[in-house]
Order: structure tokens, then sequence, then C-alpha cells
């Protein structure tokens, strides 16, 4: 049986939001200073970044990135809702997976276009 913390910690494949596979550079941070990382998915509902020092459970951070091709930051908070401290499970490395929390409208949408574009482009490919 699986325990809350150990579901937490290693989440089920079974996704809200359809995701897109990126390599984005972001900075994110919960008190003082910005950490730069990259973000390796993303979806309506969230993000997957890759850092070997990820934040608690329950840290509400604040994010800044860019999306390819728009020169607008997205600037919110998020909270992380799963880590992955130990890395090599399947394909995913070291970093925390973050749920939005105060997502703007222009900001979902420009998310929700990126995603279904780029999302369609992973299907059509074997690897997925």
């Amino acid at each position: 049986m699986v325990s809350d913390s150990d579901a937490k910690a290693n989440p089920p494949d079974k996704r809200e939001h359809p995701r897109a596979v990126v390599k984005i550079e972001i900075e994110f941070k919960e008190d003082l200073d910005f950490i730069a990382s990259y973000m390796l998915n993303i979806s309506n509902g969230g993000l997957f970044i890759k850092t070997d020092e990820a934040f608690p459970l329950d840290t509400i951070v604040l994010l800044l990135f860019t999306m390819p091709g728009d020169p607008q930051p997205i600037e919110t908070e998020g909270k992380v809702v799963w880590c992955n401290t130990k890395g090599g499970k399947g394909y995913f490395p070291k970093g925390m997976g973050i749920k939005f929390l105060q997502l703007n409208h222009d900001d979902a949408e420009k998310l929700k276009r990126f995603v279904e574009k780029n999302y369609a482009q992973i299907q059509s490919h074997s690897f997925l």
C-alpha cells in the first residue's frame, strides 16, 4: 500500500492536463534570491523544474520564465506538489513538480496554445 507521502513523492502518471516536453530556462525563488534552472515539461496546470535541491512539499515559490517566441515573461506563484530527490526514475531527473496557483488569464491562454501546439508535435513521433 502506498502512503500519502509516497504518492506525493512519486506521483502516478495520471495527468489532469496534457504536457509539452520542453527545455526552457526558468528562475524560481522561495524567499530571497532567484535560482536559475530549466523546466523540462509544462502544462496548463503546472511544470517540472530540474534541480538538485528540491523544496519541501507545499512550499510556495515565485516563478519567472519566458515562453519561446514570446518576449513577455510570465511571473506567477506555484506550489511544490511532488519531488524526485533521487533522480533516475524513468526519464525524470532530480527536481520538483510545481502546480500553478495564480496564473492570469492571458498567461493561461498563452500556455494553452503552446502546449496544444507542442503536444501535437510530440504525439506525431513514436517515442511518446
